[in-house]
């Protein structure tokens, strides 16, 4: 009886994580609830626990599920479950924009990952904690943490999995490489990666910070083909403020005013409280002043 409450159980756990992975967030947390109820095992119970706390915080709500992470890893029964808990709270804290307590969580995962001897786990940890420091601007520690994750990439099992993590954990590191003004080498690993990037989000992040590398190694012409190329494909507001800022800049620095006082008109408008932005932007150069990944 127990090994069929639990198979049900089972099932309806990996419905949800399917209804995850096409974005069906509500259908997904319907199955986690049908699969709560109809389990009889506490290690089972916890993992449905996590995986519905994954999909709250991807959809920015909480929930008792939520709370629930912090006593998972307090209990450590289960070293999967510990690295689960704790990676959803890594990311929790990150789109929260609380990177202490992201970075504090994110080497908690990683270190979970080293103690059970699990690569697989251990690239997922290195490359969002590596994000985690580039947002922080702690680029030395984002490049450590994207150059781990590369060297354990042939781990992963999965072909599509394996070929999805190569081309994020090459394009953050080329990102990382950019903001540490290592523009040629960042370049370089961004084009690299490129055939693997298969989303419009990703794309579009792509081709802005390749236009703030060429815009740092003086080569205007590629920098405004991937800021519109960017820009084109930006879905977030913090891409698009991006885009326009680096094409104003690339207007402004060739000469076309009326090109760059459309694009840092566009930005002015994200920051109404700054009524003063556009000629600021006019009078100096803010790319080292500004860390793109915020």
């Amino acid at each position: 009886m127990l090994s069929t409450a639990m198979n049900r159980a089972e099932e309806l756990r990996l419905a949800g994580l399917g209804k995850v992975r096409s974005g069906e967030l509500e259908d997904a947390l319907a199955f986690y609830d049908q699969a709560i109820a109809a389990c009889r095992d506490e290690d089972q119970r916890e993992l449905i626990t996590i995986n519905k706390a994954d999909a709250l915080i991807a959809m920015e709500r909480t929930g008792p599920e939520v709370q629930e992470l912090a006593r998972v890893i307090m209990r450590r029964r289960n070293p999967r479950h510990t690295f689960l808990a704790a990676y959803a709270l890594m990311f929790k804290h990150r789109l929260q924009n609380d990177l202490k307590r992201g970075i504090f969580y994110g080497q908690l995962a990683l270190s979970t990952a080293i103690e059970a001897d699990e690569p697989a786990w251990k690239v997922g940890a290195l490359n969002d904690l590596g994000i985690i420091y580039e947002i922080d601007s702690q680029f030395a520690q984002a490049i450590d943490c994207f150059e781990q994750a590369l060297s354990l990439i042939d781990v992963i099992a999965d072909p599509e999995e394996r070929h999805l993590t190569y081309g994020a954990a090459r394009q953050n590191l080329g990102a990382s490489k950019l903001l540490n003004g290592e523009h040629l080498e960042g370049i370089q690993l961004i084009l690299e990666a490129m055939p693997y990037i298969m989303s419009d989000a990703a794309r579009a992040e792509a081709h802005i910070d390749l236009c703030y590398g060429y815009l740092g190694i003086d080569d205007p012409d590629n920098a405004r083909d991937h800021g519109e190329t960017g820009l084109q494909l930006a879905s977030e507001p913090r891409q698009v403020r991006n885009a326009h800022f680096l094409l104003g800049e690339v207007a402004h620095q060739s000469g076309d005013h009326e090109t760059a006082d459309y694009h840092f008109g566009e930005l002015a408008r994200f920051y109404p409280e700054f009524k003063n932005l556009k000629s600021l932007l006019f009078a100096l150069d803010l790319r080292g002043m500004v860390n793109l990944k915020l």
